[in-house]
C-alpha cells in the first residue's frame, strides 16, 4: 500500500573528524558513500546505504560555527556519538495526508506537522531535495503545542529529486560492507522519561504493524525482502537515566559478525552497533 510506512535511514550524530579521517574501528565495518553539506549551511554528512534500499546518516556539525546557532536546530543540543534520530518514507508521497489522520485519530495528543522542504548539495554539485515531517505535541483544541524529542518517534523524509540521486542502494558498489550489513535489524528507543511511552506506544499502533512480543513493531524496507527479516521497533517502557537513549543492531550475511558488538570511544561516549544474522 502506498501509505505503508518504510524506514527510511538512521541518524547518528558524530565529531566532523568521523567525516575526514574515520577512526579504524568504524572506516573498517562499512563503505562510504558521499553525502554533503545541507541547505542551511550548518551541517554535513557521510552515508552507509544498504542492500534493502535504507541507509544510515553519519552527520556532523560544521567546525566554527556560532554556537548559538547550533543550539537552535533540531539535533544541535544532541551529544556526539549517539543515535540522534531516525526516519520513515512512503512509496508514494501522495499518501502522507492518510498517514497525519492515522496519527491524529488517536488518543495520543501527538500529530506530525505538514511537509517543510529540505535539501543539500552533493559533492558532485547535484541538487537534492525533499521534504519532511516531524511529530508535535498537540492540545486537546488540536492546536501545535511544542515538539516530541527527537528520536522518540521517526520524522518522515519524502524525496522530491528522484530518490535513486538521494539513495542510490542499488549500486552494489556501496552496499558491499566488510561487517556484511544489509539493513538495520533493532531500533531500541529508551525515553529518558518512562511515563511518556503510552502516547509514543499508541502512535506505533496506528502506524506499524504488532511485533511478537509486547512494545515491539515491525517496519520495513524499500527492498528488504529476501534479505532479512523486518526491522523491530522497541520502546522500552524503563526509560533511561543515562547512556543513549537510542542504540541499533544491524543485520548481518558475514558469520564473523553475527552476535558481536563494535564500537569506539567518541569523547567522553562509547558508539556501539551491534549485529544479528540476517537470516536463519
Amino acid at each position: 500500500m502506498g501509505d505503508t510506512p518504510l524506514l527510511d535511514h538512521i541518524v547518528v550524530l558524530v565529531p566532523h573528524s568521523f567525516l575526514t579521517t574515520p577512526p579504524s574501528w568504524f572506516a573498517n565495518l562499512f563503505t562510504f558513500y558521499p553525502g554533503g553539506r545541507h541547505a542551511e549551511g550548518l551541517t554535513e554528512n557521510t552515508l552507509v546505504l544498504f542492500a534493502d534500499g535504507s541507509y544510515i546518516e553519519f552527520i556532523a556539525f560544521v567546525p566554527g560555527i556560532d554556537p548559538a546557532k547550533r543550539a537552535t536546530h533540531r539535533w544541535g543540543r544532541k551529544k556526539e556519538g549517539t543515535v540522534i534520530d531516525w526516519a520513515f518514507t512512503l512509496r508514494k508521497n501522495d499518501a502522507f495526508p492518510n498517514i497525519q489522520r492515522k496519527v491524529e485519530h488517536t488518543s495520543t495528543g501527538i500529530k506530525y506537522s505538514d511537509l517543510i522542504p529540505g535539501g543539500r548539495i552533493r559533492p558532485d554539485g547535484e541538487v537534492l531535495q525533499w521534504k519532511i515531517s516531524s511529530a508535535l505535541k498537540r492540545d486537546n483544541d488540536g492546536q501545535e503545542n511544542g515538539s516530541i524529542e527527537p528520536g522518540q518517534l521517526p520524522f518522515w523524509c519524502l524525496d522530491v529529486t528522484p530518490r535513486e540521486l538521494r539513495v542510490p542502494y542499488k549500486d552494489q558498489v556501496f552496499t558491499k560492507h566488510h561487517s556484511g550489513a544489509v539493513g538495520t535489524a533493532i531500533i531500541h528507543i529508551r525515553p529518558r522519561e518512562a511515563s511518556g511511552t503510552q502516547g509514543l506506544e499508541g502512535v506505533y499502533e496506528a502506524l506499524l504493524e504488532k511485533g511478537k512480543t509486547s512494545s515491539t513493531w515491525t517496519v520495513d524496507t524499500l527492498a528488504g525482502d529476501g534479505l532479512h527479516y523486518g526491522a523491530q521497533v522497541l520502546l522500552d517502557s524503563k526509560g533511561v537515566a543515562d547512556g543513549p537513549e537510542t542504540s541499533i543492531s544491524f543485520f548481518t550475511d558475514s558469520s564473523e559478525f553475527v552476535g558481536r558488538t563494535i564500537g569506539g570511544e567518541v569523547n567522553d561516549l562509547k558508539l556501539e552497533f551491534g549485529f544479528v544474522a540476517s537470516k536463519g
